[in-house]
């Protein structure tokens, strides 16, 4: 469960780059998020060119993560795959995901160097509501799936 949240959560964090990718909800969702911050049009496109400049390897970085992902899955499914064997396709998705996290992290200080100290707090704000919000949905999936604690 705690994947799924944090996938949850950097698909939340991802949506300017959404924006940039043309997809209408992330683009909605950057608009809004735009709007809340108040963003200057010189913000916005320093945001959008750093998006824009990290797209290639976050497309790369994803994929690899898929593929990892993809491959783990089916060597579990396979009953003749070594414990060795699942350990090594484990640290390689493991290792892909931590990847994919690292550049996203490298992204999201470059856009929070652009933002004003007003802006970076505000983000933070929306930041640990949608945190909240996502902690709740989660709690409320576990108890309609019985499996509160």
């Amino acid at each position: 469960m705690k994947s799924l949240l944090r996938s949850t959560l950097i698909l939340a964090l991802a949506a300017l780059p959404l924006a940039a990718q043309g997809y209408p909800e992330g683009r909605h969702r950057a608009q809004r998020i735009a709007r809340v911050l108040n963003l200057t049009d010189v913000q916005k496109n320093s945001i959008k060119t750093i998006h824009e400049k990290h797209r290639p390897d976050m497309l790369v970085r994803r994929d690899a993560v898929r593929q990892a992902q993809t491959a783990l899955r089916a060597a579990m499914q396979d009953a003749s795959t070594s414990e060795a064997q699942l350990r090594t396709l484990h640290d390689k998705a493991s290792s892909a995901r931590f990847d994919m996290m690292l550049a996203r992290r490298a992204v999201r200080q470059e856009v929070l160097a652009v933002l004003t100290p007003e802006q970076r707090a505000k983000a933070a704000e929306l930041r640990t509501r949608t945190q909240e919000r996502m902690r709740d949905r989660m709690h409320h999936l576990r108890l309609a799936a019985g499996l509160a604690r």
